[in-house]
């Protein structure tokens, strides 16, 4: 049995502590400019009490330090299997604000790997979290990649 099977982990080996000028990017790269998270004045007033990250620019934080330096290609790599397409996330949730100068990093477990119709391609499902540096979890949610045998 390899190391692709459903409860296994997939270690992430980086973190990211998201300051200013990451906020700063993040939000003008993607036009997520509604107040909360562009207006310090306007975020003073929230719950927050400062601007906070904008959800889908988490999504993307979270999923680039699972897929760090092929952290997941390498993972697959040990059984013999390569990414083969990015096919899709299921089930997101927000469970906590991300703020400026919160260190993020990921987790990921292995749902299940089964076969499609295609018996060269196989669809691999995972289960990806990330935490903040006081352990709250910010995020949560299912991808699903398209994988095939190597070689």
């Amino acid at each position: 049995m390899g190391n692709v099977t459903a409860g296994a982990k997939i270690p992430c080996r980086v973190g990211r502590t998201l300051d200013v000028g990451d906020f700063s990017l993040l939000h003008q790269l993607t036009w997520f400019n509604m107040a909360i998270h562009s207006d310090a004045e306007y975020a003073r007033g929230t719950w927050f009490k400062e601007r906070s990250l904008a959800g889908p620019l988490i999504f993307a934080v979270a999923d680039g330090l699972l897929h760090h330096a092929d952290t997941v290609a390498a993972f697959l790599a040990q059984d013999g299997y390569e990414i083969y397409a990015y096919v899709g996330v299921d089930a997101l949730k927000l469970t906590a604000p991300v703020l400026f100068g919160r260190t993020l990093r990921a987790e990921a477990e292995v749902v299940e790997l089964r076969p499609t119709k295609n018996l060269d391609r196989f669809l691999f499902v995972y289960q990806n979290r990330a935490h903040n540096q006081r352990d709250q979890q910010v995020i949560e949610y299912r991808t699903t990649l398209m994988v095939a045998r190597t070689g």
